[in-house]
């Protein structure tokens, strides 16, 4: 994208603004020491810091530049949520205010929620949040965005059946899911637009909810991009009594621990 020399200095003055406020990028570290007290409070200060850096973002001019913001806003996302030492200490609370800035200042920046999307419901427990910010999304958002927009909808789904335990809802989302699938009109949209046509049936037939647990947690396994929300899906299978077997070419396997 070519910036006008206007918007140059837009996006240059506002980062000097943002500066001012005192955002640090936290950066992971490897030391494999427990946190002193000292290292804890440094983090606390830290999480402080970003809060009020981005309250202010939320309330801040973008002088038309929501797509650039919205970008940075995710990269610092992606350092915060990367940096587990900090995390351990402090939690994930600031997920769902990164989540909000992203929603509100670019809708349509699809493969970043789908990143925040399990962030915010897994680690920062709030599937009520996600749930509300997809809803939003998507009133934005068309089935002719890049990528795959209608993994909106799957993860949404995700949430409502893992998380708020409303099987008629997910069953409508993964309607629509294949709604937006099938409007892709090439192979890929044909065979998931099948997919999920078939979860939403074994939805409406199966009241038993575990078996549409198990696969809520492989789908969120089968498309983490980070090893942290992967473990947390294995070790939620695990507890619903299934066995995950990953193949070399990424295919995942399950069988419940009955039946073997």
């Amino acid at each position: 994208m070519i910036l006008s020399r206007y918007q140059q200095l837009c996006l240059t003055s506002l980062s000097l603004i943002i500066g001012t406020v005192g955002i640090i990028s936290l950066q992971n570290n490897n030391l494999e020491t427990k946190l002193t007290a000292k290292e804890q409070t440094s983090y606390l200060q830290e999480e402080q810091t970003l809060k009020a850096a981005i309250d202010i973002q939320k309330s801040l001019p973008t002088f038309g530049l929501n797509n650039l913001i919205a970008d940075w806003n995710y990269l610092q996302f992606i350092q915060y949520f990367g940096d587990a030492e900090a995390r351990e200490s402090t939690g994930y609370s600031l997920v769902t205010d990164y989540f909000e800035v992203s929603v509100n200042k670019d809708p349509r920046f699809t493969q970043a929620y789908l990143s925040l999307s399990a962030a915010n419901s897994l680690f920062a427990a709030k599937p009520e949040k996600t749930v509300n910010f997809i809803d939003k999304v998507l009133k934005s958002a068309s089935p002719d965005l890049p990528g795959y927009p209608f993994l909106l909808w799957t993860y949404k789904a995700t949430d409502e059946i893992l998380f708020l335990g409303d099987l008629a809802a997910a069953q409508h989302s993964y309607e629509k899911a294949a709604e937006w699938a099938s409007m892709r009109d090439d192979q890929i949209g044909k065979e998931m637009a099948t997919r999920y046509l078939q979860t939403a049936q074994f939805l409406a037939g199966n009241p038993d909810s575990t078996q549409a647990q198990i696969g809520a947690w492989v789908s969120i396994l089968s498309q983490a991009r980070d090893a942290k929300t992967q473990q947390y899906a294995l070790e939620e299978l695990k507890a619903l009594g299934a066995e995950v077997t990953i193949a070399p070419d990424g295919k995942v396997e399950i069988k419940l621990r009955e039946t073997l």
